[in-house]
């Protein structure tokens, strides 16, 4: 078992698929889509919109597969005119060489509505993301969007469309730069994109788009967000597997919709405290309880065990702050506050590792802060080591740690390049350790002074 297989365990499919044009993959399994019902159609949308005008000479595209030395530019859009709605939505894949030129106006507040067959969904496209702004605005005036389907709905997580091959590897036949500035809340517009193994930079599909049903933070950093759902959102949560896109039509307005940015959040870092009090707050209430890492309180030239309490039995740790002295820090302080005390075992894969540390038992739950990668990291995974949880960063191939989860390896995986957080390793228990489950219960950690 090699690292980047290791690695990828590790992640739990947390971020990146490696098939061209897909979305994230959920963090944690879901329920294959129900069929939802259909609901009233609402109203035509409140902003103030005035339609978009162009002048141009009349656009025809012909249909018919086009030869890739034949493949033209997305043609800029004209008034009144939807050519690649004439197009069979198969004819669309793989039809041009790349987006159109640039045509949407800056400083200008373009609104997209999405006409469906459940209703309208009405977001707002953010100005600072302009290569994605001006590929949906264009492709969606050019009738590219019109009649295709919503291929993917993972209730909890998103919906996703703008496949014209309907099955999650089409596109127009171009890709656009990467544009990561905004989060994912719920109901955040975003390009789907091939994984980071074979799109380093990671560059958006040309044409595939998903919403958040909820938010979803662990997206944060590794996907371009470029419009927030306004209105709609009861059309997107009833949104099912093949219901239809009818148009996507485009205007423009005078007053953002988009809700005011929250202000900077005051740092809140754990501290030492007597007493375990984090462990009377229920442990759903622990998630993001922090913003902030704590201060260094441990002396790094002395040695550090930690003893997990769990309902199988006692799991005792060796920790290195030498090697990794803000991680082991950080779990001393977690640890001792109580952090961990009654919180189920997130996620296990046999004969593989076990991770911990998860108020929700998932990888976008956690304390509510990352920290930096730390090293030089050990040359190899040895059976027994502890690690913190890798989440992404804002760049390419970047990975920080979650705050509180980390995890327990039960084989052996050399030649490890990828830094982890290494932080300790497994001395007494690991028969303790590898008997453990999803839902058991883990007692108490206390770290102390050797």
């Amino acid at each position: 078992m090699n690292k980047r297989v290791f690695f990828a365990l590790a992640l739990l499919v947390l971020a990146l698929v490696a098939v061209a044009g897909c979305a994230p993959v959920p963090a944690t399994p879901t329920a294959a889509p129900t069929t939802a019902s259909v609901t009233e159609t609402p109203a035509p949308p409140t902003a103030e919109a005035v339609p978009l005008t162009a002048e141009a000479a009349p656009l025809t595209v012909e249909p018919g597969p086009v030869p890739p030395s034949a493949r033209p530019t997305v043609p800029a859009p004209v008034e009144g005119q939807r050519p690649l709605a004439e197009v069979p939505a198969a004819e669309r894949n793989d039809r041009f060489s790349g987006p159109a030129a640039s045509y949407v106006m800056s400083d200008t507040i373009y609104v997209a509505t999405i006409v469906t067959d459940k209703g309208n969904i009405v977001a707002e496209l953010y100005q600072d993301t302009p290569e994605g702004q001006n590929n949906f605005v264009t492709l969606a005036l050019n009738g590219f969007y019109d009649g295709l389907t919503f291929h993917r709905v993972e209730p909890g997580f998103v919906i996703q469309g703008g496949d014209p091959l309907g099955r999650g590897d089409g596109g127009p036949g171009y890709t656009i730069p990467a544009e990561i500035k905004h989060n994912h809340p719920r109901g955040a517009l975003a390009w789907a994109r091939s994984g980071d193994e074979v799109n380093p930079e990671r560059e958006s599909s040309g044409s595939q788009f998903y919403i958040t049903l909820d938010e979803t933070q662990f997206l944060d950093g590794a996907y371009s967000v470029f419009g927030y759902v306004v209105e709609g959102m009861d059309v997107v949560d009833n949104i099912a597997v093949g219901d239809k896109i009818t148009r996507i039509d485009i205007t423009t307005g005078e007053k953002s919709q988009l809700p005011t940015p929250a202000p900077t959040a005051t740092p809140f870092a754990p501290t030492s405290q007597e007493g375990r009090p984090l462990a009377t707050v229920a442990v759903a209430e622990r998630e993001s309880y922090f913003n902030a890492a704590p201060e260094m309180v441990i002396d790094t030239t002395k040695t550090y065990e930690a003893v997990i309490e769990s309902d199988k039995g006692k799991i005792t740790l060796e920790l290195d702050p030498l090697t990794a002295p803000e991680t082991v820090n950080n779990f001393y302080v977690l640890a001792n506050l109580g952090f961990y005390d009654n919180m189920p075992v997130a996620h296990v894969e046999p004969e593989t590792y076990i991770v911990l540390g998860s108020p929700g038992g998932q990888p976008g739950s956690d304390v509510g802060y990352t920290l930096p990668t730390e090293g030089p990291q050990p040359s190899a995974i040895i059976t027994g080591t502890v690690s913190m949880y890798p989440v992404p960063g804002a760049g390419p191939n970047q990975f920080l740690a979650s705050g509180s989860q980390f995890f327990i390896a039960f084989s052996s995986v050399p030649e490890s390049a990828t830094p982890l957080n290494i932080f300790g390793k497994v001395t007494e228990g690991m028969e303790v350790a590898q008997q453990l489950a999803i839902g058991d219960v883990i007692k108490t950690i206390t770290v102390t002074e050797k």
